[in-house]
């Protein structure tokens, strides 16, 4: 015949197993509810601005989704969207590598300005090309292998860097600083041309920054850096790590949410770094 004490240590066992079950399943619940997925077809995701308006590209006809309504650019005759930089959403840079030319939008996606840069002197070819302030550009001279920071109203070379060794794959900028990516490097300037940071790594693409943080996956998990008050990259990690399976085909963050978009569905994660 079981005695009390025996009841009070079963029910005492089992009090306890159910307090481990709902702190577990409430924990689950918290980490799944800091992702979200977004059903999103396009040949290319930009971003999003601080309104959670998504942009992106179908058939080189650039979109600006918000949740009650989208709206439109193309010129099908300046041929494929190199580049879109929303940095500034009153005033979106999107860049024809192919032509030569950069258009300027405004909020509503109407045409403010058109850069034929065809015309610079001396001539040379534009591979890259993002904001770099209110009349100022960054443009990656391919003929010289260098970064050159243009001031387009008064059509005037304002600084440039001496030539990259290697192939620049992609920019990431802000309008004070300028990161040049290769395939083994990530390099940074300032408005002045002078480098202030190089990481010497094997990078993989796409790869985002937001003016303080860059990170992009490569074959170990996911990579994170942070710009410190040096204006050098140092090697952070997040104290809840986001799942390896994601293969990213664009990457963008936004505040403390990291966008990744993979075979048609945005995922949007909460990132927390480790100080």
């Amino acid at each position: 015949m079981e005695s009390w004490f025996d009841n009070w240590l079963y029910f005492n066992r089992m009090k306890w197993l159910l307090i481990l079950f709902f702190t577990s399943l409430l924990t689950t619940q918290a980490q799944q509810s800091s992702t979200q997925s977004i059903s999103l077809i396009c040949d290319e995701f930009y971003g999003v601005d601080d309104f959670e308006n998504l942009y992106y590209s179908t058939n080189n006809v650039l979109y600006k989704k918000s949740p009650t309504d989208r709206m439109e650019f193309y010129d099908l005759q300046l041929g494929d969207i190199a580049s879109v930089d929303i940095i500034n959403p009153l005033k979106i840079l999107v860049f024809y590598r192919d032509m030569q030319t950069i258009v300027f939008l405004d909020n509503r996606l109407n045409e403010q300005l058109r850069l034929n840069l065809n015309t610079l002197q001396p001539q040379r070819f534009i591979e890259h090309a993002r904001l770099a302030g209110e009349r100022r550009l960054w443009l990656y001279n391919m003929d010289m292998s260098r970064l050159e920071l243009y001031d387009y109203v008064n059509n005037r070379l304002i600084n440039s860097t001496t030539p990259i060794s290697n192939p620049v794959v992609k920019m990431q900028c802000d309008y004070n600083f300028c990161h040049l990516i290769t395939s083994n490097s990530i390099i940074s300037f300032n408005t002045y041309a002078s480098e202030t940071s190089r990481i010497s790594a094997e990078v993989q693409f796409p790869v985002a920054y937001n003016f303080e943080l860059l990170v992009y996956k490569n074959s170990n998990g996911w990579k994170w850096y942070r710009f410190d008050k040096e204006f050098r990259f140092s090697e952070s990690e997040l104290k809840q790590p986001i799942s390896k399976e994601y293969v990213p085909e664009s990457l963008y963050i936004k505040g403390n949410k990291l966008y990744i978009y993979n075979r048609n569905r945005l995922i949007v994660d909460t990132i927390n770094l480790k100080k």
